[in-house]
């Protein structure tokens, strides 16, 4: 494996409290960039925190994963609409609550 060096500019202050945070956690700042780096190549998309906040389809994203956490659910189509997320949420509320 080749390792390559990634730079970036941060602001002073912000860099300090993300510091803090790291080390509270016992991760370095490489920790974090090696992180988010890996989640980019799995999962081909933004991280919901970097996703436009008007942006519709990251609104859906958004939705979907809470719906993903639930185990046993696999409708990956269901990002693709309002309704298929309204489709599944409703699937979901009748399986757990035996309607």
């Amino acid at each position: 494996m080749s390792l390559v060096v990634v730079n970036a500019r941060v602001d002073e202050r912000v860099k300090k409290q993300a510091d803090d945070v790291l080390a509270a956690h016992d991760k370095t700042p490489t920790d974090a960039i090696r992180s988010l780096y890996h989640y980019l190549a799995d999962q081909g998309s933004l991280p919901a925190f970097m996703e436009p906040a008007d942006d519709v389809t990251a609104d859906r994203r958004r939705r979907w994963e809470s719906l993903r956490s639930v185990a046993g659910l696999s409708h990956d189509a269901a990002i693709a609409t309002d309704e298929g997320y309204e489709q599944v949420r409703g699937e979901e509320l009748a399986r757990r609550h035996g309607a």
